[in-house]
């Protein structure tokens, strides 16, 4: 069975500064064992990227619901998405033309996804992304945010030297899109050196079939439920604009790795290896002889609590399945890929 749920809402800072939501999401059920699905972000610096990703979420769907049959093969669907994204530029730039408007008043990213019969083919410009949750038990990483050393976006527009896409190298139980301010909650700063990433635990919240009880609730209760959950996410967090696209093949059997790999960090720890990890690379002067190393002074102390983004961290808040949680800010520029 396909369960899916799929949520945007205006980001604080939009209501705050009256800009309208250039986030967008669109998915299509096409057969009883497949879905497609993408998320898309206009960027915030352009005049009409809220019809930009409306349109590249919607014709790119459209166009894979239409043209990938049952027995299509892997080449061909991975054919089919490059003709979606081509499609999808081509019609924002028939949109622009059409109102007079230059074309770089419409950069959005766009990210995308088919789910057919467990099996995971995707296409991604830009800095949103997808996790997978796959057979084995994992959550991993499928695509990396699309940016510059100066962190900028490479948006849809740049084209096809910078589109990707791919089959997911394992069977995949769930999959979940998003765009940045939601899709780096799942990557926070204090896990970057960490040989696991990503925060198992939120992502299992979003992706989950056990945790979001889908045989026993609707897809409009879920989705009630977890737009309950982004909604009370706080300013500090995120106040971009929040698209969350998640989509399940319940049919699909998960080998549970053990139990602590699900389980919430201990935020204390990390945080704590942050910090001394910052202090060295910040002051080498008071590692680089261990045994004459000098003591940290009150501005060194001071200076701690400022993150690798020159930001004031916060520190995670405990997981809980019964209530909408809050969780740190991610401020990692780009997500490591594990297929």
């Amino acid at each position: 069975m396909i369960f899916a749920y799929g949520i945007t809402q205006q980001g604080t800072y939009h209501v705050k500064k009256d800009i309208v939501c250039q986030d967008a999401h669109h998915f299509m059920k096409c057969e009883d064992n497949m879905i497609v699905g993408a998320v898309a972000d206009g960027l915030g610096s352009e005049q009409y990227s809220d019809i930009a990703s409306k349109l590249a979420a919607q014709i790119s769907v459209q166009y894979c619901a239409d043209h990938i049959k049952p027995d299509t093969a892997d080449e061909s669907i991975l054919e089919i998405l490059c003709d979606s994204f081509l499609l999808a530029q081509k019609s924002i730039e028939v949109e622009a033309e059409k109102q007079g408007h230059e074309i770089d008043q419409y950069d959005t990213t766009l990210s995308l996804a088919v789910l057919k019969n467990g099996n995971l083919y995707y296409g991604h410009a830009g800095d949103s992304g997808i996790v997978a949750y796959a057979e084995d038990g994992r959550y991993q990483a499928v695509t990396e945010q699309q940016r510059d050393d100066m962190g900028r976006v490479f948006p849809l527009y740049f084209g096809i030297e910078k589109w990707v896409f791919g089959k997911f190298s394992k069977k995949v139980a769930s999959v979940f899109l998003a765009t940045d301010g939601i899709l780096e909650l799942l990557f926070p700063i204090y896990l970057r050196n960490e040989e696991e990433k990503l925060y198992v635990a939120l992502a299992q919240y979003f992706m989950n079939k056990d945790v979001l009880k889908v045989e026993q609730q609707t897809e409009e209760d879920v989705q009630a439920h977890m737009a309950a959950f982004l909604q009370s996410i706080t300013d500090d967090q995120v106040n971009d604009d929040k698209t969350v696209l998640v989509m399940l093949d319940t049919t699909v059997e998960v080998t549970r790795m053990p139990d602590a790999y699900y389980a919430e960090p201990d935020w204390a720890i990390l945080i704590s290896k942050y910090k001394e990890a910052w202090r060295r690379e910040a002051y080498p002067d008071l590692y680089g002889d261990e045994a004459n190393a000098k003591p940290a002074t009150a501005e060194h102390e001071k200076q701690e609590g400022i993150s690798a983004q020159g930001e004031q961290s916060t520190e995670p808040k405990a997981h809980n399945h019964n209530e909408a949680r809050r969780t740190s800010v991610a401020a990692c520029s780009c997500v490591d890929k594990d297929s």
